[in-house]
């Protein structure tokens, strides 16, 4: 192929001799973690979460448009309850599965949600890191 098939275009202020990189670890969200979103009165299904944000699994798209900051997202936390967040919807994309993924950004999280936030997810990681799917047993001394 002598044309790229996709074209990029720098994104406005992105320094682009550095390259990316992620500043927060995301975190797979299992379903029996009681992780949820809530955006006026519709729950949205949590794939993964950071600090800096969440991805949730939608049927249909929530109404807010990419790139804008919408208030009135509500984080559950298990029994916890986050209200009033406001997030960007920084990307969506479709899944095999037909469903929709859409990528949120927290903006101007105070500290007690940061906080909050910072918990849930060091719990959830260890959690996911001990029930690694690869079933791998520890690493044993090999005799001689």
């Amino acid at each position: 192929m002598e044309n790229e098939s996709i074209l990029f275009q720098p994104i406005s202020g992105e320094n682009e001799a550095l390259p990316a990189v992620r500043k927060t670890f995301r975190v797979p969200v299992a379903e029996n973690d009681d992780v949820q979103v809530v955006l006026e009165g519709k729950i949205y299904s949590v794939l993964n979460i950071s600090l800096g944000g969440i991805s949730i699994v939608c049927d249909d798209i929530p109404d807010v448009e990419c790139g804008h900051v919408r208030g009135g997202w509500e984080l559950r936390l298990g029994q916890i309850r986050l209200q009033d967040l406001s997030a960007r919807v920084i990307h969506c994309g479709s899944m095999a599965s037909g469903q929709l993924l859409c990528g949120l950004q927290w903006v101007d999280l105070g500290e007690k949600e940061m906080n909050i936030i910072n918990d849930a997810v060091a719990r959830l990681k260890v959690s996911a890191l001990g029930n690694n799917d690869l079933n791998t047993p520890p690493t044993q001394d090999i005799e001689k």
